[in-house]
């Protein structure tokens, strides 16, 4: 009996144990950008696994297309951009990633054909973000066109003019929607509230981020805040402001997620194999 219970252990943590289970909504936050330079700064905000293959788009979200913005099967990057963030290192809750650095833990493709193109020559690249209003989308998709196949959407921001001051059904390149999944009640989708936050035609004043040293902010840092505290002050304008994290400045301090439900079956089919054991 003892041997029939250690194989439904094994069993149920072989099943139950994906090798890289799809990052959860709100996994990863923007926490930077700059539509001058076209670069951008993340956060994790829960631990990500080696093999993930994630990618950020400008492109607007359509809820009544149900798609991106110029998402076709001849047109990868859509009417705008789109970007590929590969993890070859599991990336702890915490870290810091920027756009315009790869490492050992995370590599970028900002030049490499989209595959899955009908005919189309679309390739990778850094999001060009408009200096007007702008979205930065961050979702996972099919490897083939995966603009044209999301399939688990991340994280959405929203940033932009008077114009263009709130989420929309995407209709240009300046406009776009919260895609399913996501939420401002959750804080999973941001709309930057502050029509100053965003650049000029001549690029002035164009780099925004969280203010590491605003009070909010450092109180968390002392106190490792949970992931759902630090997706709160993320997606709290008032916690930003001109320029963008340092890229490789360190990390934020937050709690890693609860032990999920596969280790509490195993720690509990353990347990019994010892109360039978006495």
């Amino acid at each position: 009996m003892k041997t029939n219970i250690l194989s439904m252990v094994l069993m149920v943590g072989a099943s139950a144990l994906p090798l890289n289970a799809a990052v959860t909504a709100g996994g990863i936050a923007v926490i930077g950008y700059n539509d001058f330079q076209d670069s951008f700064s993340l956060v994790a905000t829960e631990h990500i696994q080696a093999g993930e293959v994630i990618y950020l788009t400008n492109n607007g979200w359509s809820n009544l297309s149900n798609s991106f913005n110029g998402a076709h099967p001849a047109q990868g990057a859509g009417n705008e951009s789109i970007i590929q963030l590969t993890v070859t290192e599991h990336i702890a809750p915490g870290t810091v990633i920027s756009s315009t650095i790869s490492n050992s833990s995370w590599s970028w493709n900002t030049s490499g054909l989209i595959s899955g193109q009908v005919g189309g020559i679309a390739a990778f690249s850094q999001l060009a973000l408009d200096n007007v209003s702008d979205q930065i989308y961050i979702f996972q998709g099919l490897a083939n066109n995966p603009l044209a196949n999301p399939t688990n959407f991340i994280y959405a921001m929203h940033f932009g003019s008077s114009e263009f001051a709130t989420w929309s059904d995407s209709e240009d390149i300046y406009d776009g929607a919260i895609p399913p999944g996501l939420s401002m009640e959750d804080n999973t989708a941001f709309l930057q509230t502050d029509l100053f936050a965003h650049g000029d035609p001549e690029g002035n004043n164009s780099a925004w981020g969280l203010n590491l040293s605003s009070p909010s902010i450092l109180a968390l840092q002392n106190s490792t805040g949970s992931k759902a505290e630090w997706l709160a002050a993320i997606t709290s304008a008032s916690n930003w402001g001109a320029g963008m994290p340092a890229p490789g400045g360190g990390g934020l301090a937050i709690h890693a997620p609860e032990p999920s439900r596969v280790i509490l079956v195993l720690a509990g089919l353990c347990a019994l194999i010892g109360k039978r054991r006495r």
